[in-house]
């Protein structure tokens, strides 16, 4: 009677512990890896889903078989097929024999299922084994489970740390009582390469574009870079007016993604722009973790459906991998169709911003023409394959395919939208459209060459070609809001997760007249 209970004991207590553990490391183990986009908000929903499924499944098994034990070990196979079988297939999917691929679901999916059913059927024709099994089971997912919760905790340790930085030499803007300060427009294009790279690697002219802009009263530096080419310490960079290099010290390097989150956020350009009354408005965008999501007015679509990418993401590492990659023939995978909503959304509210009462500091980043190329000429909806799993690699062909359209695209609206954010200010705005870093292709030189126009309202010719996002606000803070900022060296890095190499630009006429 004794040697029963302690087993019912047992079987209540760690059976489900270790089911609990073997589903929820999925998700746990997917946003530890991606913990420096997204929010651990965002998974809450498929973390309590799958545990919530994986129990309901246990417990029905342990209705059927009159055992804990049994019925958590069976749970655990059924959750190692669902859960592994994406991963697996993933690295194997292009893997040929003979010029046959074997990586493919029709042929992976059986043999999966084959060696999970008769691993089943072993341990129903051997039920002895079932409970060494069981407790091998529940010291792996108890070590297993620790692994993203080591690396969750050390991510929040480290970013909530504050970085040493270096602060500009002045501190210091003002503006007149008497007149009512511009609003400001920081628009970023991801990924917009200048006029010289679109010729020469696209074989697309831009000078229509750039000569409409300048029509409209834009300056443009034709022969614009970034400072760095990721996306974070390029905006972290521009809005701390300093570079990365001065902005965490040496002994944050090796820590420079999570210090970035906080530096990117509460930033230099927006802390002196919020003392001098001014309301910050941003976008949010499901893969941004730095967005500043505790802006004034924060703009977010609907998305375009139930999920959120994260979720879409999970899936993917699912046996429901087979499903999506059938859809995936004809349809943009979720992630896609966010982004095509979420950039539409943001074209569709930026001329409405002017109508926000008191001066305004608006931050737009969009996607676009950075992949995923979902976007056609006139807007429409496209689907250019490419390999999500090596990371969004497409061909070489459908990579300038995609890219044109969407510059073509992205030209449009923005020559429908400036006019009109202008023409609808009681009071002309600064307005900067530029990309935060160039293309990936003809080598590091064209990868900081960008695209940079400006709308400086009673001030002309205050950018010089040349310009890197790291003097746009001190040159706006010293013709605008009595500034004392002096200019740095305009200078360009490749940029890795823990180190930066300098690139060399080559001189010349960077702007393509046809």
């Amino acid at each position: 009677m004794n040697a029963d209970m302690s087993q019912i004991k047992r079987g209540y207590l760690r059976s489900p512990i270790n089911i609990i553990f073997l589903a929820a490391y999925p998700t746990l183990s997917l946003l530890a890896f991606n913990i420096d986009q997204i929010f651990p908000r965002d998974v809450i929903r498929s973390l309590v889903f799958s545990i919530i499924a994986a129990t309901t499944i246990l417990i029905l098994l342990r209705l059927l078989t009159r055992s804990w034990q049994s019925a958590a070990v069976f749970t655990s196979l059924f959750l190692i097929w669902f859960f592994a079988y994406g991963r697996l297939y993933a690295p194997i999917k292009s893997t040929s024999i003979d010029g046959i691929v074997i990586g493919r679901h029709r042929f992976l999916l059986p043999l999966w299922t084959i060696i999970i059913s008769a691993l089943a059927v072993w341990l129903q024709k051997y039920p002895k084994t079932i409970p060494v099994l069981n407790s091998g089971l529940v010291t792996f997912s108890s070590v297993l489970i620790c692994l993203p919760l080591i690396q969750l905790l050390a991510f929040h340790y480290m970013s909530s740390k504050t970085p040493v930085s270096v602060q500009p030499t002045s501190t210091s803007i003002e503006w007149s009582e008497d007149a009512i300060p511009p609003d400001i427009y920081y628009i970023v294009l991801d990924g917009y390469t200048r006029s010289d790279v679109l010729a020469e690697q696209y074989g697309f002219d831009n000078s229509g574009f750039l000569d409409s802009l300048e029509e409209s009263g834009f300056e443009i530096a034709d022969c614009a870079i970034s400072n760095y080419t990721r996306t974070r310490h390029s905006l972290t960079s521009t809005f701390n007016i300093e570079y990365i290099q001065s902005l965490v010290s040496s002994e944050d390097i090796s820590r420079t993604e999570t210090s970035l989150i906080s530096l990117l956020k509460d930033n230099f350009v927006r802390a002196r722009l919020e003392s001098l009354g001014y309301k910050t408005i941003a976008f949010k965008h499901p893969w941004e973790r730095f967005v500043w999501d505790d802006a004034d007015i924060l703009y977010q679509s609907s998305g375009s459906g139930l999920m959120n990418p994260f979720e879409d993401l999970l899936l993917r590492t699912t046996v429901v991998r087979v499903y999506l990659d059938l859809q995936q023939s004809e349809t943009l995978q979720l992630s896609d169709q966010i982004n095509y909503v979420d950039t539409l959304y943001a074209l569709e509210q930026l001329p409405k911003i002017p109508s926000v009462n008191g001066p305004k500091f608006v931050f737009a980043h969009l996607i676009i023409p950075h992949p995923p190329f979902v976007f056609g000429p006139e807007g429409e909806r496209i689907h250019i394959p490419y390999d999500a799993d090596a990371g969004n690699i497409y061909t070489e062909e459908n990579y300038r395919r995609g890219y044109v359209a969407a510059v073509k695209y992205i030209n449009t609206r923005m020559l429908e939208i400036l006019p009109e954010i202008i023409q609808s200010s009681n009071t002309e705005p600064i307005i900067i459209v530029a990309g935060d870093h160039g293309s990936p292709w003809g080598g590091n030189v064209n990868a900081v060459k960008i695209i940079a126009a400006f709308f400086t309202p009673g001030q002309s010719s205050l950018f010089y070609e040349n310009i890197t996002p790291v003097n746009v606000f001190r040159i706006i803070f010293n013709s605008y809001f009595n500034g004392e900022f002096s200019l740095l060296p305009d200078q360009s890095y490749i940029s890795g997760k823990r180190e930066f190499t300098e690139v060399e630009h080559d001189e010349g006429n960077c702007r393509v007249e046809q």
